[in-house]
This record gives structure tokens, sequence and C-alpha cells, in this order.
């Protein structure tokens, strides 16, 4: 996985963006306020995939030409440039994470992971009630500084972890059920699950408050009312898409690699 720009990656990258566009032209397309809030496709797959495979600018790249390619095709209320900058993003972080945690022990991510998102519910569940019971502490106080914004603290935190540790939870039903026969898959899926796990965190909330400032009918219902489906949709997409680009890159180095032999 290079970030040196070559023919061949970016003759691959352009291949893959080929693919999201048509794909992405089958997903579910949910409308409020005559603006796009949710979309459920598996196009991601294709434009995060070649960050996997050749490097984060990759991936970059190929998220922000299927934003822009996708929006002229089929259009979807007004075009907002900063979603074409959270799809970068989306490109871009999974690689990134997942160039720093591949040849981590997978013991030791899942304890750390485990270990994080238990810190992040134990603060969330201080912050909740705090705020609830004793809405005078120092604490309350500082936390009320935030108006409304208060229970991202509370509700939010706690929100958080337990999407966390449900991915971790499935993520390990999942390995087992697979077993030793799909060993291929197993050795990469939580990596990678992840990586677009938390990038989709990211990007999910960035949208968000993108959303609800570029459409203020939105504003009305509230951040949680528009963030919860999109952080669902976040995690269902993420174990589908997890397995499914731990088989295509497995394949795809196998056939670079068989090749590579050929030759």
């Amino acid at each position: 996985m290079k970030n040196k720009l070559n023919t061949k990656s970016l003759v691959m990258t352009a291949l893959f963006i080929a693919i999201s566009l048509c794909v992405r032209t089958i997903s579910i397309n949910i409308i409020a306020a005559g603006t796009l809030t949710m979309r459920i496709s598996f196009a991601a797959i294709f434009y995060v995939l070649p960050g996997f495979l050749f490097g984060p600018i990759y991936g970059a790249i190929a998220g922000g030409i299927v934003d822009v390619l996708g929006y002229i095709i089929t259009p979807m209320g007004p075009y907002i440039p900063l979603m074409t900058i959270t799809n970068i993003i989306a490109g871009a972080v999974p690689a990134l994470i997942f160039k720093n945690i591949k040849d981590i022990n997978l013991k030791s991510i899942k304890k750390y992971y485990t270990v994080f998102f238990v810190l992040i519910l134990l603060v969330g569940m201080i912050n909740f009630l705090s705020i609830k019971l004793m809405p005078f502490s120092i604490l309350s106080k500082q936390l009320f500084k935030f108006g409304n914004k208060a229970q991202y603290f509370g509700i939010g935190f706690i929100m958080i972890s337990f999407i966390g540790l449900f991915i971790l939870m499935m993520t390990v039903i999942i390995g087992r059920r697979l077993g030793k026969t799909c060993n291929f898959i197993n050795r990469r899926y939580f990596k990678f699950a992840i990586s677009i796990g938390v990038s989709g965190l990211i990007v999910s909330t960035l949208n968000t408050f993108i959303l609800l400032i570029f459409t203020p009918s939105l504003m009305a219902n509230g951040f949680l009312v528009l963030w919860i489906p999109r952080i669902v949709q976040t995690i269902f997409l993420t174990f589908i898409n997890s397995y499914i680009i731990s088989i295509l890159v497995y394949y795809y180095e196998t056939f670079e690699k068989r090749l590579i032999e050929d030759i």
C-alpha cells in the first residue's frame, strides 16, 4: 500500500470509482426538507477500497470524485461542497486508521478498544447523572454552559460507547461463525470494521452538523433526531462493508501475487 501515485493504482482507482458510481445509482435515498438526509448504499465499498489497497490519497481521490460525479449523474437537492469534503475524508480516514493498526496484535487492539469505549461510557453516565440528579454541581454548571448541547456529553457519550461495544460484540460473533475456514477474512475483518466504523462515526456526525447548518428547517427536530438514524445506518453498513472488503482485498492481493509470479 503505497502513497506514491502510479499508473496501475490510478487505473484501478478509476475502475473502482466507476463501479461505485454504478452501485450508487441503485441506492435508497431518504429526503427531508428537499435535502438528501440519508443514503443507504454499498457504493462506499468501492471508494474506500483504493485507500486500503494503494494508500489514503487514493481513497481521498475516489471519495471526492464519486461524490461530485454522483451528484452530477443523479442530483438530490442542492449541492453542498462540504459534503464532498466529508466524502474525501470518508475515503481517506479508513485507510489512515488501518495503516496504523494493521500490524498490531488483534488481541491488543480489542483490549484497548474495549477500554476506550468503557471509559466513554463511564464519562457519559457521570455526566448524565450529574445533569439529571445534581444540576447545581460544579460539573453540571460546566456542562450547562453548552446549553441544549449538554446532552451530547451525557446521552451522546453513552450512545457512542454502546455503538462501539456493539460493533466489537458483533465482530467477535461473526469471527466465530466464520471459523478457520475463512481465516483470511478473520485476520482483517475487525481491523477493517474499526477503520470503517470510526471513520463512519466521524463523517456521519460531521454530515449531520452540515445538514442542520444548510437546512434550517431540519433544525427544529434537533441534532439527535437526525444523527441517530444515520449512526444506525453506519453501524449496519460497517458490518457488511467490512466483510465484503475483507473478501475483495484478499482476492485482489491473491490475484496480484499470482500475476507477479507468472511474470
